[in-house]
Order: C-alpha cells, then structure tokens, then sequence
C-alpha cells in the first residue's frame, strides 16, 4: 500500500509539472521555453525533523528544470546536514551548473575541513556567463542581538539562453513578522535589478517570507510580476499550507505559460513551478 501511494504521489508530482507548451503563431516571435522551480530545501529536512537530500534531488528531478533558485542551503554547514556540500550534490545529481550565495561562512570545525557556509544558489542546465554574491540587510540569525547590517546571499546569475543574457537571482528575505526590515530588503534588490542592462530579461526565485499582496512587496510588483496571481496556491508550511510565500516574478517581456504548487514531502515548503517563454534579445538568434 505504501509502495503504490508513492508512485502515485510521483506520478503526480510529474504530472503537474509537465512544461506548458507555448503557443507560436503567425505573428508571434520566436521564444526560448524555460521550465524553472523555486524551492527553499530547508536544508534538505521534510516537515518529518528527516534530513534527506536524496528526497530533495528526487523532487527536483521530477520536476525537469531548466533553472533552479534555492534557500536554505548547507555547504559543509553542519551534523543537521551530515557535512555535505548540498549544492555540489545537487548540481551533479541533475547534471547542472551552480553558483552558491553563502550568507553566513563559519570556521572550520577541525583543521583538515572546509568552511562552514550557508545560504542561496541556482542550479542551471543554461551556461552560467557571469555570477555575482550581492548585499542586502539582513539580521544575525546566528547572533540575533546583533544590529542589522548588509550582509552577502542575494545570488544572481546571468546564463547564456541561445544568446540572450538571462539573470536569475535567488532571495531569501527576512522571516520575522515586523516587516522594516523586509521592506529595506526589496528597496535594495530593486537598487541591484536596475543595474542591470535595459532590455535584458530576469527571473526572480524567493523565499520572500511574505504573501505577494504584503504592502513591502508591492515596489516590487512596480518592476517584476508574479508567475501566479495573488493571493496564489499556497506553499507554506507543507503539511496544512496556507500562505504562499515563495514567489517567481519575472520581467515584463517574458510570457508564463504555465504555473504549479506541486507537493513534495522535501521540505517544509512546497516548491514552485513556472513555464517561461523568453523573446530573444539583440544578440540573440
């Protein structure tokens, strides 16, 4: 009984996450078809307390992405995570290309280990042309008397899609309910969106901590738009969710062709699905 409800649950985690064809017809540029996925991983631990990473992969393999932005990733971390370099393990498991964000890095916990870090990625079946680990304020959560101040883990990418540059940035925004410093956050990574070339198309992953009606989104909304509208299925917690808080946004020239909330026991988030068609830039082809 329990073998058959986990091929059901696959087929089904499948079955949502099938690409949506787009649509050309007379008139209607070319485009590059994307299939992405948001997923904060919870460092691989299900709403069970398990740490699974295998789970993670299997979920993220079902999906069949393109590109992937992730939070709450371990590199080395900690025993919570048996010491794996996440991103490493993930990025082979789907024969893709990463760049890790580390928000926090830690000393070593002996003298033959690598550092301690944890933070943001994105995982990419694209060439990765240029990659930069920005600043945004953030409270301490390791030191959490301390004062906010801007520390690094806003992940950006710019990849090479049939000659058009792409930038995909991964965020994770603060999860406490004051939204000051939420609101600092999205001023800042609007400050870094904008410097970015005009015309160049982005993909936004988070774990934004809040709904997309939240009034410290809403500068947000001014440039980039949801792959769903608000208030959306919802992604959070995985068990009963009832709020969505994880988000793709997008740049007005790229069209959604289609959306999903598939369910996965992966983490205490659900991930988040979108079907993309990119027009191509100057140079593209």
């Amino acid at each position: 009984m329990v073998a058959a409800l986990v091929v059901l649950l696959g087929s089904l985690l499948t079955a949502q996450s099938a690409p949506c064809p787009y649509p050309d017809g007379p008139g209607v540029p070319p485009r590059a078809e994307l299939h992405v996925v948001q997923y904060n991983i919870h460092s691989g631990r299900g709403p069970d307390g398990r740490a699974d990473l295998e789970r993670t992969a299997r979920t993220l393999e079902a999906l069949r992405p393109d590109v992937v932005g992730l939070q709450e990733v371990d590199v080395h971390w900690s025993a919570r995570s048996s010491w794996r370099d996440q991103v490493a393990a993930l990025a082979e498991r789907l024969s893709m290309r990463a760049f890790f964000a580390p928000v926090y890095t830690l000393p070593p916990p002996g003298p033959d280990s690598p550092p301690r870090r944890f933070g943001t990625a994105v995982l990419s079946a694209l060439p990765i042309v240029e990659t930069t680990n920005h600043r945004m304020t953030r409270v301490n959560s390791l030191r959490p008397e301390q004062p906010p101040r801007r520390r690094p883990g806003f992940a950006e990418v710019v990849l090479d899609l049939e000659g058009t540059r792409l930038h995909a940035y991964s965020a994770h925004l603060d999860h406490r309910p004051d939204p000051r410093i939420r609101r600092r956050q999205v001023r800042e990574a609007l400050r870094t969106l904008a410097a970015d070339p005009a015309g160049e198309p982005t993909v936004l992953f988070g774990d934004l901590n809040a709904p997309a009606r939240a009034p410290e989104l809403a500068p947000l909304w001014r440039r980039l738009r949801t792959t769903e509208p608000p208030p959306g299925r919802p992604t959070y917690p995985t068990r009963e969710p009832r709020v969505r808080i994880d988000h793709i946004a997008v740049s007005p020239q790229i069209t959604v062709s289609c959306s999903a909330t598939p369910w996965s026991g992966a983490s205490d988030h659900l991930p988040v699905v979108a079907g993309l068609s990119v027009p191509p830039g100057e140079h593209g082809q």
